[in-house]
Parts: structure tokens; C-alpha cells; sequence
């Protein structure tokens, strides 16, 4: 289908205007998220559909953005461009003896497989000859007409525009109908004309993406406004789904004989600034996911979650790593844009809810998705420009979405965040009833903070059991796991004929990550156990992962805290997880449950079938082999298994 790309610009009405209106082998799972949300950007529907898919015609050269607006943006137009009478109708013809009128009412926008915008609004027509103060031989008509319109891009601008090029009269079944000939040219001369001049402007939209261009882009002056100047709508296209709207842009070959190569390990200072931009990237990625999951029916909600907690799983990755040859947050950005875009598409689900539709939010969430199309696309066809992710790059990104939106709200906040827990499908409250003790001063534990006897943390905090004491000290932790255990039964998450699964995978998960501990003895002195990626404790609970959801100084002072929030972890993996996608009906195993659920624990909700994924790594099998070791062993011998971990 063809875009109308020269039909005459008529007249126009007022524009509407985007405005900004590790001490052991394995690590594992944790950490937490903020508090503060963007209720805001989602108190509304997503009125938005998304294309991710990207033209490029070479690796480098024009760059073709497509992304398609939901037709509730051209209702809004038509809102505040000609239905501004009263209960939203349009007087468009009146004349001043008060004989003749005709206004328009409920309008209604649809696309057609034709390419066309189709425009269906209810008609109220008066009529007759005006003499002497009456109007003589008076009729009134009503009916509804359907305007088909071709939407293209104004020439010179970013500016979509609408060409009538054809009506019909429909009945109430939207069958054709005859009208009478005075009200058929009253629809010619005065409907054709306002609603044929209804625009939408998206210049302020390609501003604000030029200018993350120009942040983003760490190239020459010349070279890196050349690229962002180049931004333009292209074209325009009514589509069935909505308005299918290309921007392009130009990109610079790379230069003679450039070829990608693996980039320097990164200096101190290089170091210190990705210390601050990880946690910039954590930060915008929580607010965001918050604020899309508002509202979103259950099955799209657990997809964000899922998308976040791989993103902390992959950000834990790299803070493992020893010496990054690069920024990885730029890396963590692509790797997570590519699974959450196509999820947002799924928006509309919101659709039905009893809330107000307002357009500008849609544009406004449109910028952003050109936005991080833009970028995305550009490291992919561009590559030598060098694309950099700062703190400032990802808040403009985020103001994008909610231009109120603060820095404080964009912060990366350790601070226990109870809409964070629901969005996870956690309890929103996990027994925190005082404040977290000072640094060091785990010898007085949190013991309010957790379910389990306070004897049983107290005599385990600080204890690391010499030869002598190997059994006593087994068995107290025993304790410690089957009090946090029928914490977990008493809330009645884990169905009765899977609990003895769950009984099992909580002592082996307990074993894999830390051989029971929750202290050891470093540079001679006690200290709770942590790994170099951030894994606190018992449970091996990351910090990263998990921050937001637990108390990360409970964490790591307190065992029973650790050990009860290991088993709510374990728990969510367990059931909402391997559960729920019936991991034990594929090889007729109850047992798989315990090594998809652990996989899950182990590496985020990416890893749930990787014990049966013949093509997992070497390393991760071996992760799995050896959990699963663990796992038969305390199936067999219970907890007499784990004093083979101290060679006893």
C-alpha cells in the first residue's frame, strides 16, 4: 500500500501537540528494589502499539525506526481539534436564523484494510427556510457518516495529516442509505473540510529523541549532530492496528578499514564510573517495570517481573566480573530492551479498563519507544559511533515516559519497597519490624525479623562450628531450616503433594550455595559470609537481585531472616515457576521441579528448563549436576548428607 505522501495540506485547525503536558563455588540469587513508582505514567490504559522491527538496509546508511500509534491518539486530535462543544460534539454549521444547523457526535476511529483512516460519527441535521422569524417547512434527519481518510506526512515537518477522499451515509447497521440532497452537500462543504484538517504534531517528539541522540553519542561534534540532525518522520500509513509511522535516520559509515574490536579493560576511573551507572541502570529499569505492570492483567505482570529479575540476574554477571573490557551497561540495556519491547505491545490489555485515554500520555510513550528503538538500532547498524548509557542518558530517557518524574524516584534505593514484593507476587510485607542494625553488630541479631525461635538465631550467630562441634552445629541449623520450612507450609502457597519436594530443595539449595553457613572465619576474624558478586548468607541471597524485595543487613546478620527469605525465593520459583509450567509433567519426574526451581534460583527465571537443555554450558551443567548430587543425597540420607561438605 501506497503512502499518500503529496496530497495538498488543507487548512488547518489548531494542532495537537506532543508536549511534556564468594567464599565457595556457586553463587546465587538476591537482592532488593525502590519504593517510589510511577502510578502517574500508568494510571491510564497504554493506548500504544509497538513494532520493534528495524529496516536497515546495510550496516551503516539509513536507518528506518517503525512504531505504530494506537488510533485513540487520533481521537484525542479530533477531541481538541473539532469536537469542542459541549459533551463532545462539533456544531459545524449553523445558520444565524437559528433554522439550519448540523453537529456531529461519538466519533469513532478505525483502520482498514484499504490503508485507510476510517471516521464514523453520528449526524444531527436541521433544515428548512427561514421567513419572517419561522423556519418554514422544517426536517431533521440523523444517521451516521463514515469519512475514509488517507493519512501522510506533511511535506517539511513531522507533522501527520488527513485527506478526505471519500464518505458514505450509513444506517444504523452501518449499511449504506440514501440522505437528502441539502445534507449531503452540507457534509461536502462543511464535515470534508474540519475533519480533513485534523493533525497531529510529532515535532517536539523528534526533538527530544534528537537530543538523547546527541547525549548518547560520544563521536565527534560534526559527526555525532550529523546523525542526530538526520532524524525525520518518513512516512505515515492507516493500518487495521493503528497508524504505522517510520522515523529514519542517517548513519555514518564506519571509516575505512574500522573493524569491531574487543575494547581495553576499563580503568579505576573508567571503574568508578560504571559502579555509578549500573546502579542508574537498575534504577530506571525498577521505576520503569513498576510503572508498566500497574494495572496489567496478571499474565503480563509476571512477564515484567520475569524481564527485571533477569535483568538483576545479568547485572549480577557482570559485577562478577573481574575485569570487564567494557561499559556493560550499555550491554544490559540492549539485552533487556530486546525482551521487554515486544512485551509491551501486550499494553493493551488495559484497553477495557473504565479509565480516560489520554493521547498525549501515548505520544509521550511513543517518543520513548522511538527513543529506545533508536538507540538499540543505532549500536546495531552503527557500531563504530561508540553509543554511551550515563546516569543523565537514562533520565532523560525515563522523562520521556513521565516528564514529572524525579531524580529521587529514579534513584537506586536498598530500602524494602512493598509494591515492589507484589509486583514479584510476594507478600507485600516480610516481617521487618524494626530498623536494621548498625554496621558489625551482628552479635546482637534482628531475631524479631524472622519466624523462627530466636534461641535457635541467637546460638548460630557468629558460630562457626569447629571439627569437634560439626553434628551439634548440623543439627541446630537443621532446626533453623525446619522452622523456616513450616513457616512456608502454614502459608499454604506450596500444594500438600508437592511439600515433600520443596523440603528437599530447601536443604540442598542450603547446602549448594553456603554448606549451611552463615558465618565464616576470614583474616581471623568472624564475619557473615559473602560472595565476591554480592550472595549474602545462608541462602546466598544476592544483594543486587533482591534489593528492594529483603532488608540486605538482615541479610546478612541475620540466619533466620536469610533462611526465611531463601525459602520464600525458593517457594516463588517452586510455584509460580516450575509449577506453574508443569516441569514435572514433561519427563513424568515430580523431582524435576526441584532442579528447574533451583536453575531459576540459581541463574533468574531464564534458566527454568536449563537442567534438560542439552546445550547449557559446561559450567552451568556442572552447577546442575552438582545440585542435584545434593539434592538425591538428602532425599536418601536427610541432613546427615551435608557433613560430607566439612569431610566428616
Amino acid at each position: 500500500m501506497t503512502i499518500a505522501s503529496k496530497v495538498p495540506r488543507r487548512c488547518l485547525a489548531t494542532e495537537i501537540s506532543f508536549s511534556r503536558c564468594k567464599d565457595f563455588r556457586y553463587d546465587s540469587p538476591a537482592a532488593t528494589i525502590r519504593r517510589t513508582a510511577m502510578r502517574h505514567l500508568m494510571c491510564f490504559p497504554l493506548i500504544l502499539l509497538l513494532s520493534v522491527a528495524v529496516s536497515t538496509g546495510a550496516r551503516a546508511g539509513q536507518i528506518d525506526l517503525p512504531i505504530t500509534l494506537d488510533y485513540d491518539i487520533v481521537s484525542l486530535a479530533l477531541a481538541r481539534q473539532v469536537f469542542v462543544g459541549p459533551d463532545n460534539t462539533a456544531p459545524v454549521f449553523a445558520d444565524s436564523a437559528g433554522c439550519n444547523s448540523l453537529v456531529l457526535s461519538q466519533p469513532r476511529v478505525e483502520g482498514s484494510d484499504e490503508g485507510q483512516l476510517r471516521i464514523l460519527t453520528l449526524v444531527t441535521a436541521k433544515g428548512g427556510t427561514p421567513l419572517n422569524g419561522r423556519c418554514m417547512l422544517p426536517f431533521e434527519w440523523s444517521g451516521t457518516v463514515e469519512t475514509r481518510e488517507q493519512a501522510y506526512v506533511a511535506p517539511g515537518s513531522s507533522t501527520i495529516a488527513f485527506s478526505v477522499v471519500d464518505s458514505n451515509i450509513l444506517t444504523s447497521d452501518e449499511q449504506q442509505r440514501s440522505v437528502p440532497g441539502l445534507v449531503w452537500n452540507w457534509i461536502k462543504s462543511y464535515i470534508h473540510p474540519q475533519l480533513g484538517a485534523v493533525t497531529i504534531d510529532l515535532n517536539p517528539a523528534v526533538t527530544e529523541i534528537q537530543a538523547l541522540l546527541r547525549q548518547s553519542l560520544p563521536s565527534d561534534q560534526i559527526q555525532r549532530e550529523a546523525v542526530a540532525s538526520s532524524l525525520s518522520l518518513k512516512a505515515v500509513e492507516a493500518a487495521p492496528a493503528g497508524l504505522d509511522i517510520v522515523f529514519s535516520l542517517q548513519a555514518p559509515e564506519p571509516p575505512q578499514g574500522w573493524t569491531m574490536q574487543e575494547e581495553p579493560i576499563l580503568s579505576a576511573a573508567e571503574l568508578a564510573s560504571w559502579d555509578e551507572s549500573w546502579q542508574s541502570w537498575d534504577g530506571f529499569l525498577t521505576w520503569m517495570i513498576k510503572g508498566f505492570a500497574i494495572g496489567v492483567e496478571p499474565a503480563l505482570r509476571d512477564e515484567l517481573a520475569a524481564v527485571l529479575l533477569d535483568a538483576r540476574y545479568d547485572l549480577r554477571a557482570a559485577l562478577a566480573a573481574d575485569h570487564p573490557s567494557r561499559d556493560p551497561v550499555r550491554e544490559l540495556f540492549l539485552s533487556t530492551w530486546t525482551r521487554l519491547a515486544p512485551l509491551l505491545k501486550e499494553s493493551e490489555l488495559l484497553r477495557d479498563n473504565d479509565m480516560d485515554l489520554p493521547g498525549t500520555r501515548a505520544l509521550q510513550f511513543a517518543t520513548f519507544i522511538s527513543a529506545a528503538n533508536a538507540l538499540q538500532t543505532l549500536d546495531s547498524a552503527a557500531p563504530h559511533l561508540g553509543m554511551r548509557l550515563d546516569s543523565n542518558t537514562l533520565r532523560s530517557l525515563a522523562r520521556m515516559l513521565a516528564p514529572t518524574v524525579t531524580d529521587d524516584e529514579l534513584d537506586y534505593d536498598t530500602a524494602v519497597d512493598p509494591e515492589l514484593r507484589a509486583l514479584l507476587g510476594l507478600d507485600p510485607e516480610f516481617r521487618e519490624d524494626e530498623k536494621p542494625p548498625l554496621p558489625f553488630v551482628w552479635v546482637i541479631p534482628r531475631v524479631e525479623a524472622s519466624t523462627v525461635d530466636p534461641a535457635l538465631v541467637k546460638t548460630l550467630t557468629g558460630w562457626v562450628p569447629a571439627r569437634s562441634e560439626i553434628d551439634k552445629y548440623l543439627h541446630t541449623m537443621e532446626q533453623l531450616l525446619e522452622e523456616s520450612i513450616r513457616a512456608e507450609r502454614e502459608r499454604g502457597k506450596i500444594a500438600p503433594q508437592f511439600f515433600p519436594v520443596y523440603e528437599d530443595l530447601v536443604r540442598a539449595t542450603a547446602w549448594q550455595e553456603s554448606c549451611w553457613r552463615q558465618f565464616i572465619t576470614r583474616n581471623g576474624r568472624i564475619q557473615p559470609i559473602q560472595s565476591g558478586a554480592g550472595a549474602l548468607g545462608l541462602m546466598q541471597i544476592n544483594q543486587h537481585v533482591w534489593r528492594g524485595i529483603y532488608d540486605i543487613e538482615a541479610l546478612r546478620s541475620n540466619v533466620g531472616y536469610n533462611a526465611r527469605a531463601g525459602n520464600e525465593i525458593l517457594t516463588h520459583y517452586l510455584v509460580d515457576y516450575a509449577i506453574k509450567k508443569k516441569e514435572h509433567e514433561i519427563r513424568g519426574n515430580k523431582d524435576d521441579l526441584a532442579r528447574a526451581a533451583y536453575g531459576v534460583y540459581n541463574g533468574g527465571p531464564r534458566h527454568l528448563t536449563r537442567y534438560r537443555n542439552p546445550n547449557a554450558s559446561n559450567y552451568l551443567k556442572k552447577v546442575d549436576e552438582a545440585f542435584w548430587k545434593k539434592y538425591q543425597s538428602i532425599r536418601k540420607q536427610g541432613p546427615e548428607a551435608v557433613r560430607q561438605c566439612y569431610g566428616v
